[in-house]
């Protein structure tokens, strides 16, 4: 092989990975449309215990529902009143597939299992124990949920 012709390839193959690492980068300081902080892999990670903002509550009607992020995980929200939030990590104990949003509720796209959002607690199988609860509270306008 030619060294002269392999050097611009090489440099070729590294441009095209620093482009695409600050892609990556940049949309990190993106929202998303909702207002809730978007997160990827590429973010700094929250330590344990620490509260974190996942979303406007003006967002979250009373008795309604919503999603957020910590780290890589995936959070579900709900408002059962003015001045309270619940959240509950958002892995359905039947398989670890992401539960979403339902009205009042969360369902489970895999296999149909649901869970209450009052509570967490299993409405509909085949799960059989309810989400893992988080810590939430009311921040001025935001929810935060303690990772």
């Amino acid at each position: 092989m030619n060294p002269e012709k392999s050097l611009p390839r090489r440099s070729l193959l590294l441009g095209a990975g620093a482009l695409g690492g600050s892609a990556l980068a940049l949309s990190a300081c993106t929202a998303s449309p909702t207002g809730t902080p978007a997160t990827t892999a590429a973010g700094p990670s929250v330590p344990a215990g620490t509260a974190v903002k996942v979303g406007k509550l003006s967002d979250v009607t009373v008795g309604g529902t919503a999603t957020g992020k910590i780290n890589d995980k995936t959070v579900v929200i709900f408002r059962p009143d003015e001045k309270t939030v619940l959240a509950y990590d958002a892995t359905c104990t039947h398989a670890g597939c992401p539960v979403a949003p339902a009205g009042e509720d969360f369902e489970c796209p895999c296999h149909g299992s649901s869970f209450k959002g009052s509570d967490g607690s299993v409405l509909n199988g085949p799960a059989q124990a309810p989400l893992a609860k988080l810590k939430a509270a009311i921040d001025g306008e935001w929810i935060t949920v303690t990772a």
